[in-house]
């Protein structure tokens, strides 16, 4: 037998009762439950559809459907990295690289002209990584309402605060007691790994739209 859209739609519902609420988790699980449900009824004509679906996700073990979240959220992870990396080197390969470049040169020119003001530069950068965290997650929120629910959306934007965070912190709390050159080569690097998870995260979130697609029209 095949299942119905309204028996997907029921286990669905089952599973995040559970506590899986993210989409694409809900959905792998499906995918490997879903057969199973269907050999068991076909087995046992007698078993409801809960009675089946209860029996298969006793056999997973204690742990349930957990094995399976924990290897989506490992897969995504190595995804995000892989594509950090693929961004990184597609700056320093293309003309994308000008961008942190200008800024870069922009850095030093503010350096030589108003070293005086080097150390207060360090503080505005910490805010600036405040303030920047929050717009971005109020924007890209409001922006993609229809897949916040899904665990690779909010892995994808979970490491840019994060990442603002730490290099506003490194910046009042280390990079202003250092030497200035040694400073500016510090942002330099800094610039274009934040580009370069920018775009790995644009990237991802592409995906996961793809991917929304595709639920919707099954």
């Amino acid at each position: 037998m095949t299942l119905s859209a309204e028996q997907i739609a029921q286990i669905k519902s089952w599973i995040s009762k559970r506590g899986f609420t993210h989409t694409d988790v809900q959905y792998e699980i499906i995918d490997h439950v879903a057969s199973a449900i269907e050999e068991k009824m076909k087995n046992k004509p007698e078993l409801s559809l809960e009675e089946a679906f209860s029996e298969v996700h006793k056999s997973f073990g204690v742990f349930g459907f957990q094995t399976f979240e924990e290897s989506i959220a490992n897969r995504l992870n190595k995804e995000l990295w892989r594509s950090y990396g693929i961004a990184i080197k597609q700056i320093i390969k293309s003309e994308k690289i000008l961008i942190p470049i200008l800024l870069i040169l922009s850095l030093i020119l503010f350096r030589q002209k108003f070293i005086q003001y080097f150390q207060e530069f360090h503080q505005n950068v910490f805010l600036t990584s405040l303030v920047g965290s929050i717009v971005y997650y109020f924007v890209l929120y409001r922006r993609k309402k229809h897949i916040k629910n899904y665990l690779s959306f909010r892995m994808a934007i979970g490491i840019i605060p994060s990442l603002l965070y730490v290099i506003g912190n490194l910046s009042i709390n280390f990079l202003r007691h250092t030497n200035l050159n040694f400073a500016i080569a510090v942002y330099s690097i800094a610039i274009i790994g934040i580009y370069g998870v920018f775009l790995g995260t644009n990237q991802m979130i592409n995906k996961t739209e793809r991917l929304h697609n595709l639920y919707q029209s099954n």
